[in-house]
């Protein structure tokens, strides 16, 4: 036990000499670099120095490296946000943590996938662990591993090293499912890997992990093998929190084995440990051991004192933990309110585009629509014009064969007029030589030529004025209708006489047709005049006649 505790206090000072050295060396090369990058860099490896010391001093200088925020690269930003989150997140900050990791992850995603996005996922995968969201948890650590599986990083030694901590994550969160099998197989693939990396570190951490799983499986013999492994791999990293965590796993296994003594020699010296570490959560399990331990030796008292110092420290850190669970449930409110924002942000530009989709498909639809009518409407105008034109044509062309009908049947009527004239001149000449041959007959015989005289004038008559009528009605077939519906009371004669003169015909003409003189003729038109209530004599018959 003395020797033990001699060993431990001479570790101590080796480590703290060294430690000492290395921060000293890193704060003389901060002070002289003046490149914002070189020293935030120096600032980061300072940090990370004492981050297995002191939490709280790792974080004062990673937060000392936010002043460069706008003068260094993305990337090395991205840095200092993801070591911020991950020292928030050693101290139980994981609201913190993820703050911070979120901000780093923003950056890494606009460049290629790179070893630092690695880590993001890794803290954050932690969140949702420590947040007993093992689902969440298992996801991002497989994102980790498919991108691990893509080759991204280059180093081999670093590869192994990266794989065998989340395979160690991995296996945690299977233990914690109650998947021993599950998580065994995972610690055992993460030694492989942190063997080949040489990472002693995450090395003795899973075979903790193994040997927690042999002691709850009361395997005593593995688990004390691999406790001590474990222990020996710390002692040469000088990890005095690991040590603290090793001693207290091997105060344990000796508790449950009966070995008071031995488990109080290994609690006792963890005791210290935790307090070189500030680790008041691990102290606080240790106490809890010393006093079932001294108990199972008989010294109450002593029992009765650890178990009153592990209450105090206990009530504490309860205390502690009820606001870190307060912090972390407000938190996860703001993460999930943040991605239901998100999503609604998301649906409502969604339904925008939708919107937008839609109404330029209609304008074009309508766009559409309007060229067809108007090529539909301006076709129908087009036909319509040329149906019109062809209907004028039409009407053009019958008109024009109307007039041509109508000047072939007035020439014919003129013609039959003339004929009619002549045939009547020719009947007329015969009769006054049948006259001439009267006289020279004798009694008896100029009775038969008298008889043939009128036979020839009856039927010269009837004949030519039959004919007359049929070619008049078949040129003007209404102006009989309309003479006779405005002037009834007119005799034959006169509507031959109005006839004639509706043909334009001479009163000579008229004369020859009708055999009567020059003098009766016109008194039979000043009657006609008189008819037809012509009182102007200024107007002209003929005219009068062509607009009944």
């Amino acid at each position: 036990m003395k020797y033990s505790q001699l060993y431990i206090g001479i570790l101590l000072f080796c480590c703290d000499v060294l430690f000492s050295q290395n921060i000293d060396r890193l704060t003389l090369q901060y002070q002289k670099s003046t490149e914002p990058d070189k020293k935030v860099d120096l600032l980061l490896q300072t940090g990370h120095l004492l981050e297995k010391r002191d939490l709280d001093s790792a974080l004062f200088y990673y937060k000392k490296a936010l002043p460069f925020e706008k003068k260094i690269t993305d990337t090395l930003l991205g840095r200092v946000y993801s070591n911020i989150g991950n020292a928030n997140l050693l101290k139980g900050n994981i609201d913190i943590c993820l703050e911070y990791q979120l901000k780093a992850l923003k950056i890494y995603e606009q460049y290629p996938p790179q070893k630092d996005i690695l880590k993001v996922y890794n803290s954050i995968a932690l969140v949702y662990f420590y947040q007993t969201d093992f689902e969440k948890a298992l996801v991002k650590f497989k994102q980790v591993e498919d991108l691990l599986n893509k080759k991204i990083i280059k180093d081999p030694i670093k590869e192994h090293q990266i794989k065998g901590k989340v395979l160690n994550n991995i296996g945690i969160i299977y233990d914690n499912k109650n998947q021993t099998d599950i998580a065994l197989e995972y610690f055992m693939q993460a030694s492989t890997h942190s063997k080949k990396a040489k990472d002693n570190e995450n090395l003795s951490s899973v075979y903790s992990n193994m040997g927690i799983i042999y002691l709850k499986g009361k395997r005593y013999d593995l688990a004390e093998a691999i406790f001590i492994e474990a222990l020996n791999i710390r002692k040469q990293e000088s990890d005095i929190f690991g040590l603290c965590k090793s001693n207290y796993h091997l105060g344990r296994l000796y508790k449950e084995k009966k070995q008071f003594d031995k488990a109080q020699e290994y609690l006792l010296n963890s005791l210290k440990l935790c307090k070189q570490a500030n680790s008041s959560s691990s102290r606080a399990s240790v106490l809890d051991e010393l006093s079932l331990v001294m108990a199972g030796k008989g010294d109450y008292k002593n029992a009765y004192n650890y178990h009153v110092a592990y209450k105090s420290l206990s009530d504490s850190l309860f205390n502690k933990e009820n606001q870190k669970k307060i912090t972390r449930a407000e938190m996860q409110y703001k993460f999930d309110k943040e991605n239901q924002t998100a999503k609604i942000a998301q649906s409502q530009k969604e339904l925008v585009y939708s919107i937008i989709a839609i109404v330029l498909i209609l304008g074009i639809i309508i766009a559409i629509i309007m060229y067809r009518l108007q090529e539909t409407k301006a076709k129908i105008q087009q036909l319509a014009k040329e149906s019109a034109e062809l209907s004028n044509k039409e009407l053009s062309l019958r008109e024009n064969t109307l007039k041509r009908e109508l000047e072939f049947k007035n020439k014919e009527l003129t013609t039959n007029i003339m004929y009619l004239l002549k045939k009547n001149e020719f009947n007329t000449e015969i009769s006054n030589r049948l006259v001439d041959l009267k006289k020279q007959m004798k009694k008896n015989d100029q009775e038969v030529i008298q008889k043939i005289i009128i036979d020839i004038k009856s039927a010269q008559d009837d004949d030519i004025w039959k004919e007359f009528e049929v070619r008049f009605s078949q040129v003007y077939n209404e102006f009989y209708e309309r003479l006779n519906t405005k002037y009834p009371d007119l005799t034959l004669n006169e509507k031959r006489i109005c006839a004639f003169l509706r043909l334009n015909m001479t009163t000579k003409e008229i004369c020859a047709l009708t055999r009567q003189s020059y003098n009766s003729l016109n008194v039979a038109r000043a009657r006609l005049r008189k008819k037809l209530n012509i009182q102007n004599e200024d107007i002209n018959l003929v005219t009068f006649l062509e607009n009944i």
